[in-house]
């Protein structure tokens, strides 16, 4: 058959003002391709050769594998991006760049987790000279490039986040605590720190940060606090984590409360 054309070389032939559609004896499709390749081959010397796809309420089990939509809908640095049906479920295509995992959330309550030396257990504040894992937080966001994905990469009520896949992560976390009185001896600090486990459960890595305080305030309470930010390599299923260690309080069993609104205690995860 042939559309402006009397004498057809394929099974169909339509001429346009931009060149031959073809049909080949293979039933591939040709847009002002000879010759195609593939089922349908879009690839001609022309610059303006584009597929556009449409969106569809369909589900993915209805549409059938291998099936693509366009959803318009934004994400991290684009208005829209497009998903593939595996059979079951619609899975997006990253559509930005690489695929970039984004974790934000804060804290409110009390709880922490002593971890080493005396005391170990769940605690509600910060004891002295304890290491303690942050504990309980409200997560905000746990999305790969904007999309929710059903998959908790953070974990609030520990607050350990893992690894879905190898890459470099920035990780930041503050916490603020209750205006105190200041009045532990020697040594008077705070720590942040980020801790590394890999799948099997060992410590890599442990990145912190200090700040020093004078060694008595008086009968003056202040602000007291910590902040650590990291970028670290993690293999995929390893473990990254939040805990803290402070010496502000002379009698080891005090336990130094956060500061109630939640504004200062807070982290965010980003995929580099």
């Amino acid at each position: 058959m042939g559309v402006g054309e009397l004498s057809p070389g394929n099974p169909t032939e339509i001429v346009t003002t931009a060149g031959k559609v073809i049909v080949d004896n293979t039933g591939k499709i040709g847009v002002m391709v000879a010759s195609p390749k593939v089922a349908m081959d879009l690839r001609s010397s022309g610059t303006n050769r584009s597929v556009g796809i449409g969106n569809t309420a369909q589900t993915a089990a209805v549409a059938g594998k291998g099936a693509l939509r366009y959803v318009n809908s934004p994400a991290i640095g684009v208005l829209g991006y497009l998903e593939y049906s595996d059979g079951t479920n619609w899975v997006s295509f990253f559509p930005y760049g690489k695929p970039r995992i984004v974790v934000m959330a804060n804290k409110t309550t009390q709880n922490t987790v002593v971890f080493e030396g005396a005391d170990s257990g769940p605690k509600t504040g910060l004891m002295q000279r304890r290491s303690s894992y942050l504990t309980n937080w409200t997560e905000i966001s746990d999305t790969d490039s904007g999309v929710a994905t059903g998959v908790n990469n953070f974990n609030p009520t520990t607050g350990e986040f893992v690894a879905p896949r190898a890459g470099v992560y920035f990780a930041t976390f503050t916490y603020a605590l209750a205006n105190q009185v200041v009045e532990a001896g020697a040594n008077v600090q705070t720590e942040a720190i980020w801790e590394v486990r890999n799948s099997s459960g060992t410590i890599t890595q442990r990145v912190k940060t200090n700040n020093g305080y004078a060694s008595n305030s008086g009968s003056n309470q202040q602000p007291v606090g910590s902040a650590c930010t990291v970028s670290v390599y993690l293999n995929q299923g390893d473990k990254l984590r939040p805990f803290s260690w402070i010496s502000t309080r002379f009698n080891d069993t005090d336990l130094s409360q956060f500061e109630s609104s939640g504004v200062y205690n807070a982290l965010t995860i980003v995929e580099q």
